[in-house]
């Protein structure tokens, strides 16, 4: 099941539309995840949890965008994947 959240980011779900204050429009790319909603039916008057996999599809804003250094391990945009590291732009240069 797809279930489109809108504007929101698909991971932390924060507002990334123009104008939200928060200027996460700006870096904003289109994207994908997978997720679970739950529905507690409430054990105790014999209703069962429901489960359901959903894709959650919207943006992702520029912080959960980063990955770390594994050198620095500082949370970083710009990286070169080198022997299967993640090096950011500051550590390739050293």
């Amino acid at each position: 099941m797809e279930v489109d959240i809108g504007e929101l980011c698909t991971h932390c779900g924060r507002d990334t539309s123009f104008g939200s204050g928060e200027l996460l429009f700006v870096n904003r790319i289109p994207s994908g995840a997978d997720g679970t909603l739950i529905f507690n039916g409430g054990g105790d008057i014999g209703i069962p949890t429901v489960k359901i996999e959903v894709v959650l599809n919207g943006y992702m804003c520029v912080d959960c965008q980063k990955v770390p250094c594994d050198k620095c391990y500082k949370e970083v945009l710009d990286y070169q994947i080198d022997d299967g590291q993640i090096i950011c732009s500051d550590c390739e240069e050293e």
